[in-house]
């Protein structure tokens, strides 16, 4: 007959480690002859500290100096590209340089948001064709998924158009907590 497996009481068995060896410490050696001199070797201590002391102080003005130069030339191209800006527009003509938005961001969007009986309606600011009514049920199981099927259906996937779905999701919270 086989034998009956004994049951544990639940806890696992942990393995004794082997103790190491305790090492004693070394007897330190005693000096030979006469203790060197603690002032000759103190001086060029202090002096050294004094000289990191110097050169951190000179390494942190010149960082802020380096960091108002920058402010300053800033500054100063700010001041001429508003100027190139208006004299392009003035002239007609569409200005190289580049405003706050890069190249690469997608287009600003509005969407109108509003409460309806069964649900809210939402739609793309100036694309009539984009108006949907979001059910309520849809909200409640996520209000994230929601808008993010919206945008992605009404504006364009997200790789592309950033985040507009986290934008009308915000604009749907508010909504349904009942803020405007």
């Amino acid at each position: 007959m086989a034998k009956k497996a004994k049951k544990g009481n639940g806890k696992a068995k942990v393995a004794v480690k082997p103790e190491l060896p305790k090492l004693e410490p070394k007897p330190k050696a005693k000096p030979k002859g006469e203790a060197p001199d603690l002032d000759a070797l103190r001086k060029p201590v202090l002096d050294a500290n004094a000289g990191l002391t110097k050169a951190e102080t000179e390494a942190k003005a010149l960082v802020e100096r380096g960091l108002a130069l920058i402010t300053q030339a800033k500054g100063a191209y700010r001041e001429a590209l508003t100027l190139y800006r208006q004299a392009c527009r003035k002239a007609g003509v569409e200005c190289e340089f580049e405003g706050g938005r890069s190249t690469n961001v997608s287009p600003k969007l509005t969407f109108i948001v509003e409460k309806a009986d069964k649900g809210i309606r939402v739609m793309v600011k100036g694309k009539p064709e984009s108006e949907e009514l979001i059910p309520l049920a849809a909200l409640k199981a996520s209000i994230g998924k929601a808008a993010y099927a919206y945008t992605d259906k009404h504006v364009g996937q997200r790789e592309r158009v950033g985040n507009k779905g986290g934008t009308l999701g915000n604009r749907l919270r508010a909504v349904m907590a009942g803020k405007k």
